[in-house]
């Protein structure tokens, strides 16, 4: 079958190569994938600043339909349609693990980046890391429930936003804006900053709900935000850049006691002001992608229309043209980019 394998250092080790199919076991279900979405973090495994196991098939957001079960298997049937955890391979007995934190696991080994992911015509998986997707998502929205399950994890049970909070998002990209309607599910009251080169994403931003968005580029724009706080400062401030200059912002616009959330991926070491941060007695959570309860919430929220995700995806393009998908994905060129393994 065909596979988008990162195979050595380097985007010259990255190639679209034939790789044997996988072979499903007692407890496994085989999976063939529809569509798979181009991340941040697959990005950061490109230019080798996330671990990887190499050669691996990247691709962790996907959406597909089973076509094999093992002879354990009873909760799934030929023709389900199925997203999946990315944690595949756990020891099951340390003390993350007990806990029900999978991704915590010393031994975890995530599709995509530890063992073959969805960059793939198919794709098997453990039948207990699977979820069906209900019948009104379609397989397009389906492929964003791993970046939801994201901000679910990092908003709603990691961080807290309550009901009339102000909360900031920083970086208008699909994880911003998928933040965005977290937060607006919950009760906050949205204001997204960009840059110059994010107008369309903030015009988004607008139609999906913000109370308002500022270009942090223009004057007085700080003062701008402030004042939509009523001077306060804002009681929570979501990181989606993964960039030095947006935390720093999120640092300086949040109120005494509010709290930082940081859901991009820097990728590298970074400077920030950690004196003001502990002026203000800040509260600093994250989110280490998603544990089996984020995806449960991301999927009711998808299921009861809280979230729309159909228009943050932007281009699909065959695993053929993977070049093109990774330029496009690279250069912010529109928001979701999938790529379809079997066309």
């Amino acid at each position: 079958m065909k596979a988008l394998l990162k195979k050595s250092q380097g985007f010259e080790g990255v190639d679209l190569d034939e790789i044997q199919e996988p072979i499903t076991k007692s407890n496994e279900i085989k999976v063939k994938v529809y569509a798979a979405g181009i991340c941040g973090t697959d990005l950061h495994i490109i230019h080798d600043e996330y671990p990887y196991t190499p050669p691996v098939a990247m691709g962790h957001e996907y959406s597909g339909t089973v076509v094999e079960v093992g002879e354990e298997v009873e909760k799934f049937q030929i023709g389900d349609r199925v997203v999946s955890l990315t944690a595949i391979v756990t020891c099951g007995s340390c003390r993350y693990c007990n806990q029900g934190l999978l991704m915590l696991c010393e031994h975890r080994k995530s599709i995509g980046s530890g063992v073959h992911g969805a960059f793939a015509e198919y794709i098997v998986i453990p039948a207990k890391s699977a979820y069906k997707i209900p019948e009104n998502i379609s397989l397009d929205e389906a492929v964003l429930t791993e970046p939801l399950a994201c901000a679910v994890r990092c908003i709603m049970e990691r961080g807290r936003v309550n009901g009339g909070d102000f909360v900031l998002i920083s970086g208008p990209g699909t994880i911003g804006l998928l933040a965005l309607q977290v937060v607006k599910a919950n009760g906050g009251n949205c204001i997204v900053i960009g840059t110059s080169h994010d107008k369309e994403r903030l015009n988004l931003a607008l139609e999906m709900g913000a109370m308002a968005v500022i270009d942090v580029e223009e004057e007085n724009s700080e003062e701008r935000l402030m004042a939509l706080t009523k001077q306060q400062g804002f009681d929570v401030a979501i990181e989606c850049a993964g960039v030095s200059i947006s935390l720093n912002n999120c640092i300086k616009l949040l109120r005494k006691q509010g709290m930082l959330i940081q859901m991009g991926l820097f990728g590298k070491k970074i400077e920030f002001d950690s004196d003001l941060s502990l002026i203000k007695e800040l509260n600093y959570v994250n989110g280490f992608a998603t544990e089996p309860t984020s995806w449960e919430i991301a999927l009711r929220l998808l299921e009861y229309k809280h979230v729309d995700v159909l228009p943050l995806i932007s281009n699909k393009l065959s695993i053929d043209n993977w070049q093109e998908a990774i330029h496009l994905a690279e250069q912010k060129v529109g928001y979701k980019t999938l790529l379809l393994p079997n066309t």
